[in-house]
């Protein structure tokens, strides 16, 4: 039997880099932040013609902005705020340039037939990508003089085909006044650069997934986590905390590194796999811009969580132990989403839509799931009474009363239907999202209780998840499973048939 032991080093972690051969890049994105005065950021991308280059070059080639965020369950109209795009052949001609339709996010780049495309620069006001985006969660955003933090799909276009890609490394310049301090998620390291830093992405998808992170009032926080799964057999995961808050009374972000640490530690220990090289968690607390912008939706990304807190809440010496343990609660739920849907997911994740919002009919088992696992690290890991009171406040204070709390017209609605509807409406219409993670996760409640019933407690949901995990690891972790093959994998590893709960639940 192997044992998994995971302990924090508290030191200052090694820079994690990457070798690039400038041969194998297709795409170079640069942003830059010029001046602290101006609320304005360029990006430019200056594609490699040569001869790996996995699309054509020439000829009119179509350029789009994100609309959809992978796991955001949002429309978000990024391409509103794209100004002053140009597009530059080899030669260093302009390129005329046109938006395709008002009602799509689309640029025609008129490339002549033998003309080559070399360049596409544009900007963004991030002052007004933020005020035009009422979900925060989904803004990037900007503090003159302060801090900016910005989320990849919001600000990184594509050529047409590129987020179709598995194989397409990007390049990522970022480039800010001198006496900014820069953290990537794509390519973190423990000493922040100032005024440059640079970052290698596999594909689009990883680049428009990661976040940049800058400014003087940003905090930072390096640590190590020791991660031993077998004997002689550990990996140090470099672990970062970046912060801002407009509110340092309400948010002890020494407090929230700590939480931090210690729900990626339980989470490790409940699905005893490391599947990222580094980790950051990201924290805002930003005062709203007004009572239409809404913000503490949180968001998770493949090395990386964006957690949006409330202004005026999150926690501080003075907060409650039920404040503090709803808190970390919503970190390990973040971080667990790192393997549930990041790695491990159904059909229309991955690869995923950008233009468009995808109708996704499991995010019950994203959300449901994802939710009940992160309870179920968290508890795992307390002795046996204080394990079972925290199992019992969540299911009754988070899954029963927002199930409970549904209209009846949607607890009606099939749970895949529910699903599809949330597909665009999660956090608009958050009766929509409560009603598919609270009934998700008392799903599988039930699941797991029957496996532990039927086995005498020797198996659990977490094998089932566990072998589902390592299905999606040996299919590169690029593979949907089908619904065909869900009950499947739980027999399989449990010799549990669990189609009958699903049956009653979906």
């Amino acid at each position: 039997m192997s044992f998994l032991i995971v302990s924090i080093v508290i030191f200052a972690t090694c820079s994690f880099s990457t070798s690039i051969d400038p041969s194998t890049v297709y795409a170079v994105y640069t942003v830059s932040y010029n001046t602290t005065r101006s609320t304005i950021v360029h990006i430019n991308i200056q594609f490699m013609s040569h001869k790996k280059t996995e699309f054509n070059l020439t000829g009119r080639q179509a350029f789009i902005m994100p609309r959809s965020v992978p796991s955001g369950y949002n429309l978000e109209f990024y391409d509103f705020y794209i100004d002053n795009l140009t597009a530059v052949n080899l030669n260093g001609n302009f390129i005329p340039v046109k938006k395709e339709s008002i009602s799509g996010p689309r640029w025609s780049v008129e490339c002549l037939p033998n003309e080559t495309l070399s360049t596409i620069s544009y900007s963004i006001d991030l002052i007004k990508h933020e005020q035009g985006i009422l979900s925060a969660g989904d803004a990037s955003k900007i503090r003159l003089d302060r801090y900016i933090g910005i989320l990849g799909y919001s600000v990184f276009g594509y050529l047409e085909q590129m987020d179709q890609k598995e194989h397409f490394p990007i390049m990522l310049n970022v480039r800010s006044p001198s006496n900014w301090p820069i953290h990537l998620t794509l390519s973190p390291t423990s000493r922040l650069p100032y005024g440059q830093a640079h970052g290698l992405a596999k594909n689009y998808y990883h680049l428009a997934d990661s976040q940049i992170y800058m400014g003087p009032n940003m905090s930072f926080h390096s640590l190590s986590i020791l991660y031993d799964k077998e004997e002689h057999a550990h990996k140090i995961l470099p672990f970062y905390v970046v912060a801002y808050t407009e509110d340092s009374y309400n948010l002890n972000v020494s407090m929230v590194a700590d939480l931090s640490v210690s729900a990626m530690q339980n989470i490790l220990i409940y699905y005893g796999s490391m599947p990222f090289l580094f980790y950051t968690v990201a924290i805002e607390m930003i005062k709203p811009l007004d009572e239409q912008h809404s913000y503490g939706f949180s968001i998770e990304h493949l090395n990386s969580c964006t957690i949006n807190v409330q202004y005026g809440s999150g926690i501080n010496r003075n907060s409650t132990q039920e404040t503090i343990k709803i808190f970390q609660y919503n970190l390990a739920h973040h971080i667990q989403h790192a393997w549930i849907p990041k790695r491990l997911f159904s059909k229309f994740y991955y690869p995923f839509t950008f233009e468009l919002t995808p109708v996704i009919d499991t995010i019950w088992f994203n959300e449901g799931f994802g939710q009940y696992i992160a309870m179920d690290a968290m508890a795992s890991v307390l002795p046996l009474n204080e394990s079972y009171e925290y199992r019992q406040y969540f299911i009754k204070n988070r899954f029963e009363h927002y199930f409970n709390a549904t209209p009846l017209f949607i607890k009606r609605m099939s749970l895949e239907y529910v699903s599809m509807i949330a597909s665009s409406l999660y956090s608009a219409d958050f009766r929509t999202g409560t009603n598919v993670f609270s009934r998700g996760a008392l799903l599988a409640k039930e699941v797991d209780e029957f496996i532990q019933s039927k086995t005498q407690k020797r198996k659990s949901l977490r094998d089932g998840i566990i072998y589902l995990m390592q299905w999606s690891e040996v299919h590169q972790y690029i593979t949907p499973f089908s619904m065909k093959q869900f009950p499947l994998f739980f027999l399989n590893a449990t010799n549990v048939d669990v189609t009958p709960i699903l049956n009653k639940w979906l």
